[in-house]
């Protein structure tokens, strides 16, 4: 039936009080309240929120490891869910990619900056947690950004051989990180809760970063699990057995849309010139040659 003006009357009032809510309440309250909706069983309810999930955003379920939507207990098992083996090719270039989603931003690392958005740029040592050796490994150097909508494929995997010498965990905000934030929130990614991820490999050393954002429920790693929010800065090392990885394997995942940044040293490759920026890419194709 048509809606009756008390229905408009309604939905207009529910429609202001939840700009409200959005406007009064911290994005970390947001964030955390996200995060156990969508941990949730929610039986009928978690099946009803994968169909239109996948109806809103033209999920291909073709590509899934597992198609059974059934099977999926929760919204963020599905959210989350591990692709096919042959899904993601792996390139043979000497960094690829290390997540689905889009192109934000590639290039040198000029005076110890890396550029957000046109007119936009941001430090590399606020990046990387403020210790100047860190920085260093990066001077001169490299980077690429790649921003996750929901839409995308979330789990993050490694650019190149390596093993982890050390993480970075750094508090911060969780400001949304869509394109109308990165053009107009300076310093962005340095203001938002992150983990960089040091490693060495063949190609030197390297970093990946994960960069949390607004409604991003965790981020976990496969040797860590769930990243615990802390208040002050962590920093652990990895010196026995350290955590040994081939290019292209599993590194960490989101349970919402973010943004990975990968570092990698100035004597190694550029990025390929024919990316383009703004344009969709898949983890495990070339990032370089």
């Amino acid at each position: 039936p048509p809606f009756t003006n008390q229905d408009r009357a309604i939905m207009t009032i529910a429609g202001i009080l939840l700009t409200c809510v959005q406007r009064l309440t911290p994005l970390t309250t947001l964030t955390s309240l996200s995060a156990k909706l969508t941990d949730a069983k929610l039986g009928k309810g978690t099946q009803f929120l994968i169909k239109s999930f996948i109806k809103q955003f033209k999920i291909d379920l073709s590509q899934c490891a597992d198609p059974d939507i059934s099977h999926y207990q929760t919204f963020n098992e599905f959210f989350t869910r591990k692709l096919k083996d042959d899904a993601r090719p792996l390139g043979n270039g000497t960094l690829v990619m290390p997540a689905d989603g889009t192109l934000g931003m590639a290039g040198p690392i000029t005076a110890g900056r890396l550029i957000q958005a046109k007119g936009l740029d941001y430090s590399l040592l606020s990046l990387v947690g403020g210790l100047k050796e860190d920085a260093a490994l990066f001077t001169p150097g490299w980077y690429a950004t790649v921003y996750l909508s929901p839409a995308n494929y979330h789990r993050v995997h490694i650019p190149a051989d390596g093993t982890l010498v050390k993480t970075v965990h750094i508090p911060g905000r969780l400001f949304p990180v869509g394109t109308n934030n990165i053009a107009l929130v300076p310093d962005l990614y340095t203001k938002n809760e992150r983990l960089v991820c040091f490693f060495n490999g063949p190609c030197g050393d390297f970093a990946v970063i994960l960069v949390g954002a607004a409604l991003v429920g965790s981020i976990a790693t496969v040797w860590g699990g769930t990243i615990v929010r802390r208040k002050n800065i962590e920093v652990t090392y990895f010196k026995d057995n350290p955590p040994q990885f081939k290019k292209g394997d599993e590194i960490g995942l989101f349970k919402y849309g973010s943004t990975v940044v990968t570092l990698w040293p100035g004597h190694a490759p550029a990025p390929l010139q024919e990316l383009n920026i703004g344009a969709p890419v898949q983890v495990c194709s070339n990032l370089t040659a």
